[in-house]
């Protein structure tokens, strides 16, 4: 009985941190999502302590807060599994931006990340979320994705190429420390476009 009720408080807890950190329109909620394995973790990791962290995959949401120079961020890492994306949505609608995660290795699971991306770039409720696509693990160079390949097998050429983007791919190695900053930057300095 015990451990419902905690299990009840916890949840709570969770969305109700989420919703009222992002009720502000100046507020820098950020949403990190993308398959299991591809390095949420990892970033989290990166962008709160600036070390590389081993750890379990993500069981359940987890909340960070990072200062990025003067800017404060509230990240949040949902997991990659299957029944984690289910709660996706859920927690899209009180982002204000995305930052998508995927494989670049591993090219068997491209095509499913292509269809979870597809879904959060599709969906209506957040079309002016901007959202950065991290294409991590480019430092396994024997089977990691070009650039342009791996824009080629998203087909999200038309999500980059416009006057005013709001979604932008960086190729980057987590791990390593390379490659995801100026993606982080310029998430952090979009604006936040009302809805048409």
């Amino acid at each position: 009985m015990w451990s419902v009720l905690t299990w009840m408080r916890d949840l709570v807890t969770e969305y109700t941190w989420f919703w009222w950190s992002s009720n502000s329109s100046d507020s820098r909620t950020i949403l990190l999502v993308g398959l299991d394995d591809a390095g949420k973790t990892t970033l989290t990791g990166r962008l709160t302590q600036n070390r590389l962290i081993q750890s379990a995959p993500t069981g359940k949401p987890s909340k960070h807060e990072v200062k990025i120079g003067s800017t404060l961020l509230a990240v949040t890492d949902i997991g990659g599994h299957a029944q984690a994306r289910r709660l996706w949505k859920e927690y899209m609608f009180a982002s204000t931006r995305l930052i998508f995660v995927l494989d670049a290795s591993n090219r068997q699971r491209i095509p499913e990340a292509r269809h979870e991306l597809m879904k959060i770039l599709d969906d209506e409720d957040v079309q002016s979320i901007p959202i950065l696509i991290l294409a991590n693990k480019i430092d396994n160079v024997a089977t990691a994705c070009g650039e342009q390949e791996l824009r080629y097998h998203l087909q999200i050429e038309n999500f980059l190429n416009v006057e005013d983007p709001r979604v932008k791919l960086c190729m980057c190695s987590i791990s390593r420390n390379e490659g995801f900053t100026d993606g982080i930057k310029w998430l952090i300095n979009q604006s936040i476009k009302a809805n048409e």
